[in-house]
């Protein structure tokens, strides 16, 4: 409510045209002077507290620099807004652009010269703060004649080369290997890719935006727990600029960063990570594994891009609607709902990169598996959304590897088994540590499970490959699969622990274990299972187009005919809610549709619900209950449909 308020009173104040049908007027002399006067009088004011080199460690000065930042940020957008419009620099909409209307550019002249009038007030600055901000105003630079003049692609990519090089010159390294010339090079890539994953994230309204200022709060956040005060306040002062453009920003946006803002952001905050010494860089996976939870939406959208646009054989560097946030709307949501699933997800990646850098590797691990698993299991579900016109190869081209994979005969059965298999691991593992979770010899218990785990591996692979678990579709998960998940598990534990009975006499293992394990594979297996239909629960919503339905009769032929509806969307029709003359069934929910009452309760219903259909799912509903139907509806223009399964013998020619 309150950025609501914000930008309406900002848009009273920065864009009404000088008369109707006429471009934007600059703002009247007697507002800029307003404005400029509080900036110089902000600036002025804060230059004699913030610039104290005491005050960087008083707690209140991180308050005071991110609402400076914030404030200088939250002035001059609205400016930069009117000044964009009045000048013609906004961008249209196109076939291969989600917005629908002309919106105004260069947002990110507002974010980074809030950030810079900022930064130069913070004392003690170091050098590698200096460098990482000069090198990504030369980055911003480049952005900016892009958004201005349009740099080709292959010129813009060579000049975010250079500012990356320029870091890895001045120090800025990611130190994987022992080899130096191949961390200079992962270095590079590292650099370059985060850049151009925010400029591909700036997609959708808000977005960019805002996944930028919550990997930059978590970044805050392990300064602060490294005590490195100077570059704690300058991610604060990046969060500060980004946070007040965000306000003008999110849905539905009046302005948008460009190039300029989206690569200064993605550069800035990819350097960011490569700052100080952290207790991350004790080993060499968690060095990269680190700083790509924190970015890790920027990183999955371009990845998942890349994929799918290789595996529909269209070229990577062309723009389109494919994106993850694309994708998400295309299934139902709104754009707002959207953007906040993938705030939740980078939120969500934040705090298991904290349990990394706060606890190390070995509980981390199991979240980092399930946030990958997750993440994948989502790619799919999305894969199957239609975003791109069926179209052929062009004669002559071949198809690439990700296209010959896609078309895999048994890849759905091939993936699942690879699935099961980090399931059972991770199952495993997580019993270890909760069996051994204060035990001191922990790390001699898990030689035992390296030593065990191909054989827990094996024996439940095939039992499930005997109770024929591969042959079901995730889609129509039920009771019965998950009885014959739980039937899988229990006979590999079972063979599990013959095995190791037969073989090493069980002596070092634990019976609890294996009990405590069988829980978590059963969950886990259950569960993910189940994600496809959570999915559809979760993020389907009903269009706005689609017929709000009432279903009469909540017996087993409703259930059918209401899942039918549920996963048929040709058939455009959402139902609210069921209608049946047993009262027992009253206040029930099936598949998340309750029971509202009987036919003298429609008038109520239909007003409340605004319903203009009802669908008869049960041949048993006839006689003056059927007629008495019929006269409510013919009185209400309403329209009455019976469903029925029909067998009708084929017809040999």
């Amino acid at each position: 409510m309150k950025v609501e308020l914000i930008s309406r009173w900002f848009s009273m104040h920065s864009t009404k045209p000088a008369c109707p049908g006429q471009p934007f007027a600059l703002p009247p002399s007697s507002i800029a002077r307003r404005w400029l006067c509080g900036l110089l009088a902000a600036g002025f004011c804060s230059g004699f507290v913030l610039s104290s080199s005491s005050f960087i460690h008083h707690p209140s000065a991180y308050l005071l620099y991110f609402g400076l930042a914030f404030i200088l940020s939250l002035v001059l957008t609205p400016l930069i807004r009117r000044l964009a419009r009045r000048f013609g620099f906004v961008a249209r909409p196109r076939d291969e652009r989600w917005h629908k209307r002309p919106t105004a550019l260069l947002g990110g002249i507002a974010i980074v010269t809030s950030f810079f009038i900022a930064f130069l007030l913070i004392p003690q600055k170091s050098g590698p703060l200096w460098i990482l901000s000069l090198a990504g105003l030369f980055v911003f630079s480049v952005g900016l004649f892009d958004d201005l003049r349009n740099l080709k692609p292959q010129t813009k990519l060579l000049l975010q080369i250079v500012g990356a090089a320029v870091l890895v010159y001045l120090g800025f390294l990611l130190r994987l290997t022992p080899y130096p010339l191949l961390n200079l090079l992962i270095t590079l890539l590292w650099i370059v890719g985060i850049t151009n994953a925010f400029n591909l994230l700036d997609n959708m309204d808000g977005l960019c935006s805002g996944i930028a200022l919550i990997a930059a709060g978590f970044r805050f956040l392990f300064f602060l727990m490294d005590h490195n005060a100077t570059a704690a306040l300058t991610t604060l002062v990046f969060m500060g600029a980004v946070a007040g453009f965000l306000l003008f920003n999110f849905n539905p946006a009046s302005i948008f960063m460009g190039d300029s803002g989206s690569l200064f952001i993605g550069f800035f905050l990819s350097g960011l990570n490569l700052i100080g010494d952290s207790p991350y860089t004790k080993s060499m996976f968690s060095v990269l594994l680190f700083p790509s939870l924190i970015l890790i939406i920027p990183i999955f959208d371009t990845a998942y891009v890349t994929i799918m646009r290789r595996a529909s054989g269209r070229p990577i560097s062309v723009g389109g609607t494919d994106h993850t946030s694309h994708r998400l709307v295309a299934v139902g949501l709104s754009e707002r709902q959207a953007v906040v699933i993938l705030y939740m997800i980078a939120l969500i990646a934040g705090v298991v990169a904290f349990l990394l850098y706060r606890h190390g590797f070995s509980y981390a691990i199991l979240f980092i598996s399930f946030l990958a698993i997750g993440l994948a299991l989502l790619g799919i579900y999305l894969s199957r959304v239609r975003v791109y016109e069926a179209d052929q190869l062009p004669a002559g081209e071949t198809r690439n590897v990700i296209q010959l994979l896609a078309d895999l005969p048994y890849k759905r059965q091939a993936l699942s088994v690879v699935l099961d298999v980090a399931l059972i691991t991770l199952a495993y593992y997580g019993a270890y540590l909760l069996r051994f979770e204060e035990s001191s010899a922990l790390s001699g218990e898990l030689a035992m499970f390296t030593l065990s785990l191909p054989i827990v591996i094996i024996a439940h692979l095939l039992a499930f490959i005997w109770l024929g678990i591969y042959r079901g579709v995730w889609r129509y998960m039920g009771v019965r699969d998950a009885v014959r998940l739980a039937q899988g598990v229990m006979m590999g534990s079972a063979g599990s622990v013959l095995f190791l009975l037969f073989v090493y006499r069980f002596a070092g293992f634990s019976r609890s274990l294996f009990i405590i394990f069988a829980a978590l594979l059963t969950l886990f297996l259950v569960g993910v299972r189940l994600s496809f239909r959570i999915l559809d629960e979760f993020l389907r919503t009903p269009a706005e187009t689609q017929k709000k339905v009432l279903i009469y009769g909540a017996g087993d032929g409703g259930e059918l005919l209401l899942r039918e509806l549920l996963s048929n969307q040709a058939w455009q029709r959402t139902p609210v809610g069921f209608i049946d003359d047993d009262k027992n069934k009253w206040r029930r929910v099936i598949h998340g549709v309750p029971v509202l009452g009987d036919v003298s309760n429609l008038p109520a219903i239909v007003a409340k619900y605004a319903v203009t259909e009802i669908i008869v799912s049960s041949s048993k509903i006839q006689g003056p209950t059927l007629a008495s139907l019929y006269e409510i509806c013919q009185r209400r223009n309403l329209v009455v449909t019976k469903s029925r399964i029909v067998l009708e013998p084929g017809l040999l020619s």
